[in-house]
């Protein structure tokens, strides 16, 4: 039996189609997704070897992506093109989420094929491998474990091995702090990112600004990398919101420019091997260029905010299934010079018999009104849901209620008459799912009581936000799903120094772990969750890494023996702060 496997990330071109690379855990690996806001996208393309010509069928794995929600739509569907001769199937149409959809028989008369992904509707389409075999396949896996066996099986991608001093998972600010950090105390470091944007929420992927104070007394030197990152200009609601303020070529650019760190984008992370109570090895799969890459080192960091690494690894962790804080996909809408028409929606959430941010003179959290209140962080999903296994159904949620809501300014109210969708996230700004356990689990409490920690040594000075549906808007939810939210806060003393011993891992020897998936409850993360704060974590894992190196010790050794030199070490680091001219704006703004 010859058979071809074609992953949607190994496409040549992606043409209008976007790479998600989200929900792998959930489905099996990225997808090219047709996020055209309602417009067909332009085709993605890609040519491919064939074993030999013949008469091949076809199965693509795809997701008719609204069927939780609304039975009979399909509003993501696509075809597909072989050497310039388009398929009559479309698919995205069967009753369900990721499956395998027949596409019938292709006859290939040279091995060199010309595939193409031909969006039809611009609503968000999507398809994750394309299957040739020439025998028709009955079952294909579903399951992601299995998926990414037959993706071994059936590409035998080469594998890489790696060996560094230090490994961190995860290209947000807190990863690329403590990566940075350690690279220039001299350990050989590598930095895995699943996307080739670096900055993760700070990035014009997601567009979230940067909250949190830095280099404050007695550790005046810690949140000095976090201002290597610091965005020139920002801008925080509506069109203002544009991706040139995220700067991610110069993000990327400090990274790849510094002699000890070597970085690996668009690689996602699929297993660890643990060796006793250590991680001993990762494997990583670079999806452009079908390639898996394995790294060993003696001490690791997740900064996967999701905490994937630690769990993966049978780290203790938390996580909070209902009344957590949700996934915002920012949005805006923009003015042109003549009428827009939009097309009607009627999978999406239906919104015309009730109030929403955005639509007349409703006022949303901070008094804003019309075009200044949609797509705003409290645009937010998930809360009552579990951010893990529910991830994708979130973020397709808040595409719905995008939807349902311009449908609705648009068609019903015949409002915004010059608008346009302008811009939507669909790469989920996500506040909170696992919490990888340390040895202490700092509480609001503690932190409320001022509870002093004798290893304190992460300024937090944020306040204590987290965020629930809105009551005002339960008439919006009537399907069941909360997606407006508003944040409840409560201050404290600030600040106040989060512990070391919430960056390693209490049963995983060799894991550090920095940003959102620290070892805190849910809602002492309300405060410790923003990004500078998660890059001040970054830091302090990069200096305790290299002195473990050092001092031959674990990161629990390193507080159990060495605490001192620690804190020595940190408190002697000199300000160099960059200046933040926004930062009075950010701490009375939320996220």
């Amino acid at each position: 039996m010859a058979h071809v496997l074609v992953p949607a990330g190994s496409f040549n071109c992606l043409g209008g189609w976007v790479l998600d690379t989200q929900f792998v855990s959930i489905m099996g690996g990225p997808y090219l997704l047709a996020h055209g806001l309602g417009k067909p996208v332009s085709d993605a393309l890609t040519t491919v070897e064939f074993p030999e010509p013949g008469t091949y069928h076809l199965s693509v794995y795809t997701s008719n992506w609204t069927f939780p929600w609304k039975k009979g739509y399909s509003p993501g569907v696509f075809q597909l093109s072989v050497n310039g001769e388009v398929l009559s199937p479309i698919f995205g149409t069967h009753e369900g989420t990721w499956d395998w959809e027949y596409g019938g028989t292709v006859d290939v008369s040279s091995t060199t094929v010309q595939l193409a992904l031909k969006d039809l509707t611009g609503f968000e389409g999507r398809c994750g491998f394309l299957y040739f075999s020439t025998e028709k396949q009955e079952v294909l896996p579903l399951d992601p474990r299995e998926i990414f066996s037959l993706y071994r099986e059936a590409k035998q991608p080469p594998l890489a091995s790696y060996s560094f001093d230090f490994v961190v998972v995860g290209g947000g600010i807190a990863g690329m702090c403590a990566a940075l950090c350690a690279a220039r105390q001299g350990l050989r470091t590598a930095l895995i990112q699943d996307r080739e944007v670096f900055g993760g929420n700070n990035s014009s992927e997601v567009r979230v600004w940067l909250g949190g104070l830095t280099n404050l007394k007695p550790f005046e030197g810690i949140g000095n990398i976090v201002g290597e990152f610091e965005q020139e200009r920002i801008g925080h609601y509506g069109a203002e919101n544009q991706a040139d303020l995220y700067e991610d070529a110069r993000k990327r650019s400090i990274l790849e420019q510094e002699e000890n760190l070597s970085v690996f984008s668009s690689a996602i992370l699929m297993e660890s091997r643990v060796d006793g109570s250590a991680i001993a090895s990762v494997l990583a799969w670079q999806y452009r260029s079908d390639a898996l890459l394995r790294f060993e080192a003696p001490l690791f960091c997740d900064c996967t905010g999701d905490g994937a690494l630690g769990s993966m690894s049978g780290a203790d962790f938390e996580v909070t299934t209902n009344g957590h804080m949700g996934m915002t996909n920012i949005w805006y809408v923009e003015k042109t010079d003549s009428k827009v028409d939009f097309p009607s929606c009627p999978w999406a959430v239906d919104l015309k018999e009730v109030e929403f941010p955005g639509r007349a003179e409703v006022k949303d959290v901070y008094d804003n009104q019309r075009e200044m209140s949609l797509g705003c962080w409290f645009w937010e999903s998930g809360c009552e849901l579990d951010p893990i296994v529910y991830a994708e159904y979130a973020r397709d949620l808040n595409f719905r209620a995008m939807y349902g809501a311009w449908d609705c300014l648009k068609n019903h109210d015949h409002d915004y008459p010059n608008h346009r969708l302008g811009f939507a996230a669909y790469i989920g700004g996500k506040r909170e799912s696992r919490r990888l356990l340390g040895d202490v689990i700092l509480t609001k409490a503690e932190v409320m009581a001022d509870r002093p920690y004798k290893d304190g040594c992460i300024p937090s000075t944020w306040n204590f936000d987290v965020h629930y549906p809105d009551r005002r808007f339960y008439a919006a939810f009537h399907e069941g799903d909360g997606f407006l939210t508003k944040d409840y806060r409560e201050r404290y003393r600030t600040p106040y120094f989060i512990p070391y011993r919430c960056l390693y891992s209490r049963n995983i020897s060799n894991l550090f772990m920095a940003g959102r998936d620290i070892s805190v409850t849910h809602d002492a993360l309300g405060a410790a969750r923003v990004m500078r704060t998660c890059g001040m974590m970054g830091e302090v894992v990069g200096y305790a890494a290299s002195m473990c190196k050092t001092l031959g010790v674990s990161p629990r050794q390193l507080y159990e023996k060495h605490l001192v030199k620690l804190l020595s070490k940190l408190q002697a680091l000199e300000n160099r702060e960059v200046p933040k001219p926004n930062v009075k704006v950010q701490m009375h703004n939320d996220q």
